[in-house]
């Protein structure tokens, strides 16, 4: 029953990332106050930040962060799931000259034994330890759909700190659409050795 249940999950997942890496996501671009969004995230994600044994600080400013966004993804899951309890995370919006800054940092509860380029072509953490619930493909959907919004992505290690920067370009009134890009062949090997 659990193979089969991860197997539905990366199948959902191999989906998704297809989706974004083509861009062949349907994104519902609107106005969206960046700080309003994540004190939101802080709010709906409260018991599941508690149950995890992190103690979350949230650092949000007061004044609205507009951008024009799909303001319905966020990483907050993936600490919860993967950060070591006992630890403190970190979420702060910062704002730019021409937009706003994400950066999520946390302690690994395992240890981090691959480079920040690996990461993003497969779920690492995922793939070594096959009886996790993860897909293996979390950040690569979190890349290419931070990408499809113009945004960038960039991940950090050093020893089991992990930390993630997203950057966003201040509010259009038009996002043009994104040529494709090639899904990476780990997203391809990943599926055949679960099937």
């Amino acid at each position: 029953d659990k193979k089969s249940q991860r197997l539905k999950r990366l199948i959902e997942d191999l989906f998704e990332v297809s989706k974004a890496a083509t861009r062949n996501v349907a994104m519902h671009y609107a106005e969206v106050d960046l700080a309003a969004l994540l004190k939101q995230v802080q709010y709906e994600l409260a018991d599941k930040t508690e149950a995890s044994g992190i103690d979350f600080r949230w650092q949000l400013p007061e004044e609205r962060m507009p951008l024009v966004l799909d303001g319905q993804k966020n990483l907050v899951v993936n600490i919860t799931k993967y950060g070591m309890p006992g630890t403190r995370a970190y979420i702060t919006l910062m704002p730019q000259e021409h937009g706003a800054q994400v950066v999520f940092k946390n302690i690994s509860a395992t240890e981090l034994d691959f480079s920040a380029e690996e990461i993003t072509d497969r779920f690492v953490r995922g793939d070594r330890s096959r009886n996790t619930e993860g897909s293996g493909l979390g950040l690569s959907i979190a890349k290419n759909l931070t990408v499809l919004q113009h945004g960038s992505f960039n991940i950090y290690l050093d020893g089991d700190l992990f930390k993630v920067t997203i950057t966003f370009d201040e509010a259009v009134k038009e996002k043009k659409p994104m040529p494709p890009m090639i899904v990476p062949e780990a997203v391809q090997e990943e599926a055949q050795q679960d099937a």
